[in-house]
């Protein structure tokens, strides 16, 4: 990924959590389903990178980053879910309850989450084991 474009992502992944509260307040329940579908592509896209061992190939920092995130993404998408589905609308409809905090803070810590490592990925190093180990090696 080019540079330029690697910091557009980040910027989009910074400006995260209140895209997703505009997009749900201008379009309703299509927009908490694509607000969902963001969720749950983030939490597979997480699991997968996490199946093929990326946490191994990375140094600590970012590892945890990683597993942290892939949390975040869970509970976000399972909180998501009432709102994507319409169960409870009426009870959505009558103001902020307990499921929508934890959704809220959910994909508010999604997003940091995310930006945080995605930022470690733009450095020089990209928050890998063996370049670290490389770099020491040469010295």
């Amino acid at each position: 990924m080019r540079r330029a474009a690697g910091f557009a992502v980040l910027g989009l992944s910074a400006a995260g959590f209140p895209l997703t509260q505009m997009v749900i307040r201008r379009w309703g329940r299509r927009g908490a389903v694509a607000v969902e579908a963001i969720c749950a592509g983030l939490l597979l896209r997480d699991a997968s990178m996490i199946a093929a061992g990326s946490p191994r190939r990375l140094r600590p920092g970012p590892a945890a980053l990683l597993w942290w995130e892939l949390g975040a993404a869970a509970v976000a998408s399972l909180t998501g879910l009432p709102r994507a589905f319409g169960v409870r609308e009426r009870e959505l409809a009558w103001g902020v309850g307990p499921i929508e905090i934890a959704r809220r803070a959910a994909i508010g810590t999604l997003f940091g989450l995310h930006t945080w490592r995605f930022g470690i990925y733009l450095q020089p190093g990209q928050g890998r084991r063996a370049v670290a180990a490389r770099k020491s090696a040469s010295v």
